[in-house]
């Protein structure tokens, strides 16, 4: 009798302690889960530049874990776009990108449409937070516009993050040097071109979940 109620004692003390073992992600609202440990190296990394605000939209408690829903705001510590924002009236500061497959791509071939263009890193999270918004802007508008994507990390981490990710622009990697000249210091940042080439307006995130704002922007240049 002894045996039997120290065994019980032992199932009940494991059953709780496996009760209090849950593992916490986080969920961004384009579907990216985080572990608690990736989702506090990428906050440390993003406070570097400024201050994050998350809200936690809602929290579902299963078995073995708890998923916080996120959503994620970023306000940089001074204005990381203070040389870009010199190039609205003129053209970008480099002339070519190479693509993901190493083709060396002209910037003129952008002229007779508007263009979108997004800079972004792949474990940016106001940036992946944004792509479904992207996306549909895309759909939306089809070929009447370029939609383009350039970061500084190498192709190799691009073609990884997009096995998993949806983001459908066209995608220029290992672009640092002309990120620099250029001058943009956060992310992400969104980058509007006249039919000519010219740089007419400069936005972080969307503020509409649709993306009207940049609807918005994009009528103003078709």
């Amino acid at each position: 009798m002894k045996n039997f109620a120290l065994l019980l004692l032992v199932i009940l003390i494991c059953g709780c302690k496996k009760e209090t073992e849950k593992i916490t992600y986080y969920k961004l609202p384009n579907g990216k889960i985080f572990t608690t440990e990736e989702y506090n190296d990428v906050k440390k990394d993003i406070s570097k530049r400024g201050k994050i605000t998350e809200t936690i939209i809602s929290t579902t408690e299963k078995k073995d874990s708890i998923i916080k829903f996120v959503k994620t705001t970023f306000t940089p510590n001074i204005d990381p776009h203070a040389k870009a924002k010199t190039y609205i009236g003129k053209k970008l500061p480099f002339k070519s990108l190479t693509d993901l497959n190493g083709k060396n791509f002209n910037l003129k071939s952008l002229n007779g449409k508007p263009s979108l263009i997004n800079f972004w890193f792949t474990t940016c999270i106001p940036c992946i937070d944004e792509m479904p918004i992207l996306n549909s802007i895309k759909d939306h508008y089809g070929d009447s516009v370029n939609f383009i994507s350039i970061t500084f990390e190498t192709d190799e981490k691009v073609k990884k993050f997009l096995k998993k990710y949806e983001f459908n622009f066209t995608h220029f990697p290992n672009s640092k040097k002309e990120i620099d000249v250029f001058g943009n210091k956060s992310y992400p940042l969104n980058v509007f071109l006249d039919k000519n080439g010219i740089v007419k307006f400069l936005q972080g995130n969307p503020m509409d979940k649709n993306g009207e704002d940049f609807k918005k922007m994009i009528n103003k240049l078709l």
